[in-house]
């Protein structure tokens, strides 16, 4: 196991939180200037996981990696299993993959390291409220910018038929183990949405503002009855997504919003858009 530490000015973390989509990280040190974080990884997905981090930073231009350290597997493990705690968003509860859950939500299960620190980002617990009320069994879904594959398994776990895309390997990997893990199909395929040629039911899409800026009307055109999205931050970035969804014909169905922990004034937000 490998601990790679990374520090990102402050204003840039949380677009890197949402780029990062669904992996471990923990923060080490944070002020209003600078986040210090690390990132865990095995040692077969190591290069995976940098090649990764560092075309985000590449994207975002800032950024820079401080050090790499290696973990002791059985110290990770046991840090991991005192620090997680089943996290319950209805109807779903978030558990670690060891645990056999016999309640009556519907379990998704995680496996080290890929909450890590995080307790779920509010995006992606924006994108789980909203998928239980506009998902239904046999929907065919797509999730687009799959990350970790947690809203593609969540969708699958209600019983819709679901692609999942994303450009990075390493991604794409993740979202194909975790959904065998979870006992789903999902189909997990290396692909960027303006290759996509299917048309779907919903599609579900965690992403920052410039991938919306630059692919809202692509992915408009992939959905006939809802599109799911989250991962705009504060007001600025909400005004501007409502924009851009009006300019693609595209009505506001709901809205959702919620802080980081901690930060209560500082809100993400979600939104189901339907075509006018």
């Amino acid at each position: 196991m490998k601990k790679l530490i990374y520090s990102l000015p402050a204003p840039l973390f949380e677009i890197f939180v949402v780029e990062f989509n669904g992996y471990g990280f923990e923060i080490l040190n944070r002020d209003e200037n600078e986040v210090v974080f690390a990132v865990y990884a095995q040692d077969e997905e190591l290069e995976g996981i940098k090649n990764s981090i560092n075309e985000i930073l590449k994207e975002l231009g800032g950024g820079e990696f401080i050090l790499e350290e290696n973990i002791p597997e059985e110290n990770w493990e046991e840090i991991w299993k005192e620090n997680f705690r089943p996290i319950k968003i209805l109807p779903f509860i978030i558990i670690p993959e060891w645990e056999i859950y016999t309640g009556e939500l519907i379990p998704i299960k995680i496996k080290p390291g890929m909450a890590f620190g995080t307790g779920l980002h509010p995006t992606t617990q924006i994108m789980l409220r909203l998928i239980p009320e506009y998902v239904n069994k046999g929907d065919k879904v797509l999730d687009a910018g799959t990350g970790s594959g947690i809203l593609a398994i969540a969708a699958a776990k209600i019983g819709a038929e679901v692609d999942a895309v994303d450009i990075q390997d390493e991604a794409v990997k993740e979202c194909s183990q975790n959904a065998w893990e979870n006992e789903v199909k999902v189909n997990c395929y290396k692909k960027s949405v303006d290759e996509i040629e299917k048309r779907y039911d919903t599609v579900l899409a965690n992403l920052q503002i410039d991938i919306f800026r630059k692919y809202l009307s692509t992915i408009s055109k992939l959905f006939s009855r809802y599109l799911i999205i989250s991962g705009i931050f504060k007001e600025k970035e909400k005004t501007d997504i409502l924009k851009m969804a009006e300019e693609n014909r595209l009505v506001l169905v709901k809205e959702l919003s919620q802080p980081e922990e901690g930060k209560e004034g500082e809100l993400w937000y979600g939104f189901v858009f339907r075509h006018k």
